[in-house]
């Protein structure tokens, strides 16, 4: 099989693949000082799949994640992906999205799938940051790479260090505690610093949509990803259903992978910024309810100055 052929095959399945030598991705892993684990296969296949920019607001009874959690798990969407094209070939394979020990950010600069940009983001020409990063490593050997021209970078464009709430990001670096987006799918009590900036369910958005290599950007639209009505989650489902319950009623959604609690969490500090005591009552029970010290000591604190207002 030629480089050539195996792009054709990802490229049927996805918006942009690139193709390297696992030895090149480890040699500069090493030299970099990532921890990454040895992999025995000889070529690695980067790619990325579009996902579309959609925005809603939060409400008094429903509330909302980051837009890249909208439609079906992405997760299993490139896993699927990946699978239907290597299906089609007799090599051995080991596919990553996103929760595994390998770097994607570095794989996907390496094969020239996007520069890495001041946001900490994979920053493509035609897709701009929206787009899920997807490696698959194949039991196959390659004469030649097959690696995307990359002629972009930030300049001196610093709109999203500017534009980040908690001050995470700064010139050449990134402070990952302070991130947004860690810390409110970290399990752990919020100070009042993260509550005060958080303003999303789960994840945050700010730092692609103030980016202007987005402008034109996100409209993309693969069937997965159509919204299935479930990117607006009820305070009162939060609050009310069992674990059982509301992952059954909000399925193959993304922003499900950390549990309900950590978004019960996530929904306290929103319900601060709205001064919505509306679901005190809720709060409290959930408090008695559910025994994780980093979730009731953050409702605890939250739910008294609910009731101040």
């Amino acid at each position: 099989m030629t480089n050539t052929e195996l792009k054709q095959l990802f490229e049927s399945q996805f918006d942009v693949c690139g193709i390297i030598h696992t030895k090149r991705y480890l040699e500069e892993a090493q030299r970099m000082g990532k921890n990454v684990p040895h992999v025995d296969y000889q070529t690695m296949v980067v790619v990325g799949l579009a996902y579309p920019m959609r925005f809603f607001k939060h409400t008094k009874t429903h509330l909302v994640p980051s837009f890249y959690t909208f439609g079906s798990d992405y997760h299993q969407v490139l896993k699927k992906r990946i699978d239907d094209v290597m299906k089609q070939l007799p090599y051995a394979y080991q596919l990553g999205v996103d929760n595994h020990p390998h770097n994607e950010r570095l794989a996907a600069t390496l094969a020239g799938v996007g520069y890495f940009g001041k946001n900490q983001l994979i920053i493509n020409k035609d897709l701009g940051t929206y787009m899920f990063l997807g490696i698959v490593f194949i039991d196959v050997s390659l004469d030649n790479e097959y690696v995307l021209e990359i002629t972009d970078d930030c300049g001196t464009c610093r709109k999203c260090i500017d534009a980040c709430p908690p001050g995470a990001l700064y010139e050449g670096g990134f402070h990952v505690d302070k991130c947004m987006s860690h810390y409110n799918q970290t399990k752990k009590v919020l100070s009042d610093d993260e509550i005060e900036s958080n303003y999303s369910l789960f994840g945050c958005d700010i730092c692609q949509m103030v980016c202007p290599k987005n402008i034109k950007k996100g409209k993309k639209v693969h069937s997965e990803f159509e919204l299935s009505g479930k990117e607006m989650v009820s305070i009162v489902d939060l609050f009310t259903d069992s674990e059982k319950i509301f992952k059954e009623k909000y399925s193959d959604m993304s922003y499900l992978w950390k549990g309900k609690t950590i978004l019960m969490r996530n929904a306290l500090t929103i319900l601060q910024k709205q001064k919505n005591s509306d679901f005190n009552d809720l709060i409290e029970l959930s408090i008695l309810k559910h025994q994780m010290p980093w979730y009731q000591e953050t409702a605890i604190k939250i739910l008294d100055k609910l009731k101040q207002k």
